[in-house]
């Protein structure tokens, strides 16, 4: 049985793990969390793959913005519209 692939996601997670500073709060942190800035229930419809591959749609952030970013845009992060633009060139 052939085993699974590790995604980008899951290398993300492991750096989350050791911890830094938000890039929201820019607070230190002793564990952080990954957060899609242009959110999974977006990217799913529009690129399933890239939920898990694209690093440029990741960024370390706290658990607390990261609740309350929950599922929206935040159209204050500069990354925003240039992913935006890539995925809906993708449609």
């Amino acid at each position: 049985m052939k085993p699974k692939k590790k995604t980008k996601y899951y290398e993300w997670q492991q750096k989350a793990l050791q911890g830094g500073v938000c890039s929201t709060c820019n607070r230190r942190f002793d564990v952080l969390t990954v957060d899609h800035i242009i959110p999974q229930s977006i990217v799913q419809v529009i690129d399933p793959e890239a939920v898990y591959e694209d690093e440029e749609n990741f960024m370390l952030v706290c658990a607390a913005c990261n609740r309350f970013k929950a599922g929206r845009i935040d159209i204050k992060n500069p990354k925003t519209k240039e992913l935006l633009i890539k995925y809906a060139n993708k449609i």
